[in-house]
């Protein structure tokens, strides 16, 4: 018999389902097992008039694999509004029990973060975790979907490089054959490339590295980056206007394949506001203090985003709010200065419910002007000699923007720390499993 997905089964019909074991409750004439695979969750019934599969279901551990065979019938009283009766069980992979963390938790009591990471593979069984990774699909479609339908090329860049690829930030080195090479911090030196290649829009998704030795709920040292680049550009309005609809087009199909489930789950709802919010930096500041709030003058801090949030939430009902023209002193050297106001970059940070996902900008595409700021932020020209001879033979106004994609799933679904809106997480202390 051919397996059935337990989303598929019906009523009246024979089915076979594979799965783990979640639960077993055994009485004296009847087993009840409830087994779940990666579309739903069934209950099977086993009576005691067959003693062969009776005997089977009482011996078997939570969490095996089992196959399990039989009759489909309504019943409104079980999960789904039917149960099946078995008619043979197999034990695939008895699990050993018992279990090193609980796969269902019950009650108030949970696990601690770093021993559901030490045994990641049995936290992930859980309800929340297979949706969060269903979610985590349907964005990465949604996205796809939105620049395949614009004309968007894509890319996959080099992770092993020659320079570092973003001034300031930490880097990972490593051994190269006698030479010193780096593990990529952005793709932000090849996404221009691109641009200079006349490919005019490209995207990736990928793996960049950040040596920081931070110990946040939003920090990590691998990360999935979402980055994207356009040519012939006005300004960095429209590298903003480009990424609101990439957004929006993405949350309508979350929301049409996941947000009932997302609701049910994580009691969040996937919001798709009319406008997003659009404020300099220096309003974003005002607004910080008019909530008592502490400002830097070089950038947002982590509470300032937070107030930022509640504002862009109370006042225009939306959780994404735009802050744009950054001061030049933080931002990288490739950056355009904005002409308004030489001491402003013609930057731009996302931020979604009070944390930053997004940073991009307007590029600086002159061969003479990028030579003259990498000189001002004393970056060494031979260190990134390739990088500036992309733009010695012509290359158009460009902009784009890099996303943390774990950080977009935390935002979108409530989590508390984007460790959990990872696969297998990497910061300072975790190198395992």
């Amino acid at each position: 018999m051919k397996r059935s997905l337990i989303k598929e089964l019906k009523s009246g019909k024979k089915a076979l389902i594979f799965g783990f074991l979640e639960e077993a409750r055994i009485l004296s004439k009847v087993a009840f097992l409830i087994v779940r695979d990666v579309s739903g969750k069934a209950q099977c019934i086993v009576k005691s008039v067959d003693a062969e599969n009776f005997e089977i279901a009482k011996k078997i551990a939570k969490e095996s694999v089992v196959s399990i065979a039989g009759k489909v019938s309504a019943n409104k009283q079980a999960m789904n509004g039917f149960e099946i009766l078995a008619e043979n069980i197999e034990v695939i992979a008895l699990s050993e029990s018992p279990l090193p963390i609980p796969v269902v938790e019950k009650g108030e009591v949970t696990t601690a973060l770093n021993k559901r990471f030490d045994y990641r593979f049995l936290d992930l069984r859980k309800d929340k975790n297979l949706l969060m990774f269903k979610v985590s699909t349907s964005v990465e479609k949604g996205l796809r979907s939105y620049w395949n339908s614009n004309d968007y090329i894509e890319i996959h860049s080099p992770k092993i490089i020659g320079a570092a690829s973003e001034s300031g930030a930490e880097v990972f080195m490593l051994p190269y054959f006698g030479k010193e090479a780096f593990l990529a911090q952005s793709p932000q030196f090849y996404k221009q490339m691109a641009m200079t290649a006349g490919f005019e829009k490209v995207f990736e998704i990928g793996t960049v590295f950040r040596a920081e030795n931070s110990h946040t709920t939003r920090h990590l040292t691998e990360i999935v980056m979402v980055d994207m680049e356009l040519s012939y550009i006005k300004d960095h309005f429209q590298v903003m206007d480009e990424e609101e609809a990439l957004i929006k087009h993405m949350l309508k199909i979350v929301k049409d394949d996941f947000g009932k489930d997302i609701k049910k789950v994580f009691n969040a709802d996937i919001d798709i506001p009319k406008k997003f919010p659009r404020i300099s930096f220096a309003e974003a500041n005002k607004i910080i203090k008019k909530m008592k709030g502490e400002t830097d003058e070089h950038d947002l801090t982590g509470a300032g985003e937070k107030l930022l949030g509640e504002w862009a939430k109370k006042e225009h009902d939306c959780d994404f709010v735009f802050v744009y023209n950054y001061p030049w002193a933080k931002k990288p050297f490739y950056h355009m200065k904005d002409p308004a106001d030489m001491n402003t970059t013609k930057g731009f940070d996302l931020l979604y419910k009070g944390v930053e996902i997004t940073t991009g900008s307007q590029r600086e595409h002159r061969h003479k002007i990028l030579v003259k700021q990498a000189r001002e932020k004393k970056v060494g020209l031979e260190s990134i000699k390739e990088y500036l001879d992309f733009f010695k033979y012509g290359a158009p106004p460009h902009g784009g923007l890099g996303m943390g994609f774990a950080r977009l799933i935390q935002q979108l679904l409530g989590l508390e720390n984007v460790r959990e809106a990872t696969f297998i997480p990497r910061d300072p202390e975790r190198l395992t499993p």
